[in-house]
């Protein structure tokens, strides 16, 4: 024999080492292969974090650009709006019943009176005059006391942006009753508004005196207005203020066939008429604190609402830049504002059922089948490498035992 008889005890003892240490190759390869993935899973995760965190960063930067650095310096503290052509489009009619619309088409300047009472009394006669020929579904103020809903009339325009950053800054959510030609024009301005939660509503296309039109123009004037809000936010107005307050009752309707709730205002400080003025911002402020001092006894409150719906336009700089000041001196008296919505208890104030939130779905569908597929391959992938991890393995521990059994036959051989 090779081995004495002395020498086996050493002999199996160092075979036991040989064979623990193998374990301990195979157990380390096995947690660095672990480690290994684990790694990837982190990369990968790391990726899509950065990746997400950087798409996020592109939209707050085109947001910015889009809202704050576009047309807000002017010139001129006040829009020149020129005349619009309202669109046509003969299926808008359907479905839409002009013969039950009845009552004769009044010319401009034809319902103004020098001394109205404006109390409902004379509203059929001094309908120019007086706003309408009020009716209980009209929508003068506030259902609660101390409520208070900005609204703001005319827009968008190029000041829109700067009005929106101070609702912003004192947190006030307002109601914008748009034109259908400025939607056109300022879409983005639109949807910065809709997406930040103000209300938005309908002025209609050009801003006509509706009851000097025909049924068919007031309904293009509608429709058309409807599609460029739509356009621009994916989504309808339910509520509608007739251009100048004018709605006599063949004109209300035609709005309330269109699913329209007519919307009216009990405090005008008139900032069409006093902005430019020296004293304009002093007159506007003095108008919200005497609607304020005075409480439902406001001639324009037809119903004795006890709260207020109050007309501003967006159009004018001087009426725009009072609005801190208007919410500061109303908050110290306990005003709460909010849309206009919002105060008769109304909580969908727009259609949302429209083809831009289908698309929208249409456009998540899409990336959610997108992100299937990527995690799909990233899983087969995965796999792939713990197979060849496996197989690796696999293939290792049959050459281990296959080396344990040799060293141990050739070991009794030679014993």
């Amino acid at each position: 024999m090779l081995l004495s008889r002395r020498h086996i005890p050493l002999f199996w003892i160092s075979l036991l080492i040989c064979i623990c240490l193998l374990n301990v190759v195979a157990a380390h390869r096995k947690h660095h292969d672990d480690d290994d993935d684990d790694d990837d899973d982190d990369d990968d995760d790391w990726s899509w974090k950065k990746k997400k965190h950087h798409h996020h960063d592109d939209d707050d930067e085109d947001d910015d650009r889009s809202h704050k650095n576009k047309d807000k310096d002017t010139d001129t503290d006040v829009v020149l709006t020129p005349e619009y052509k309202t669109p046509v489009n003969t299926d808008w009619l359907e479905g839409i019943d002009l013969d039950s619309a009845v009552g004769e088409i009044r010319p401009v300047g034809s319902g103004i009176c020098e001394s109205p009472k404006c109390d409902g009394s004379d509203n059929e006669r001094c309908f120019e005059s007086c706003g309408n020929m009020a009716t209980d579904d009209d929508i003068y103020g506030c259902r609660d006391a101390k409520t208070w809903a900005l609204t703001f009339d005319d827009g968008p325009s190029n000041f829109t942006n700067e009005l929106l950053d101070i609702l912003e800054e004192v947190d006030v959510k307002a109601t914008f009753v748009v034109m259908g030609a400025h939607a056109k024009l300022y879409p983005d301005v639109l949807r910065r508004a809709f997406k930040a939660g103000h209300q938005i509503a309908s002025h209609t296309y050009s801003h006509s005196h509706l009851m000097s039109l025909t049924n068919e123009e007031i309904v293009y004037e509608i429709k058309a207005t409807e599609e460029a809000i739509e356009e621009a936010i994916g989504a309808k107005p339910k509520y509608i203020r007739p251009p100048y307050g004018e709605a006599d009752a063949r004109v209300k309707n035609l709005l309330k066939q269109m699913g329209y709730k007519v919307l009216m205002w009990n405090v005008d400080p008139t900032d069409y008429n006093v902005h430019m003025k020296s004293d304009g911002p002093a007159r506007i402020l003095k108008s919200f604190d005497k609607a304020a001092t005075e409480g439902d006894e406001n001639y324009l409150n037809v119903h004795q609402d006890l709260g207020f719906i109050s007309l501003q336009h967006d159009l004018y700089k001087n009426s725009i830049k009072q609005v801190p000041r208007i919410v500061k001196r109303l908050r110290i008296r306990g005003y709460e504002f909010m849309t206009a919505a919002e105060c008769v208890q109304d909580e969908e104030p727009h259609d949302r059922e429209d083809r831009a939130m289908l698309v929208s779905a249409q456009n998540a569908e899409s990336k959610e089948v997108d992100n299937k597929e990527i995690t799909q391959s990233e899983n087969d992938q995965s796999a792939q490498q713990q197979q060849i991890a496996s197989s690796a393995n696999s293939f290792s521990y049959p050459l281990y035992l296959t080396f344990v059994l040799a060293f141990v036959g050739l070991s009794g051989y030679f014993i």
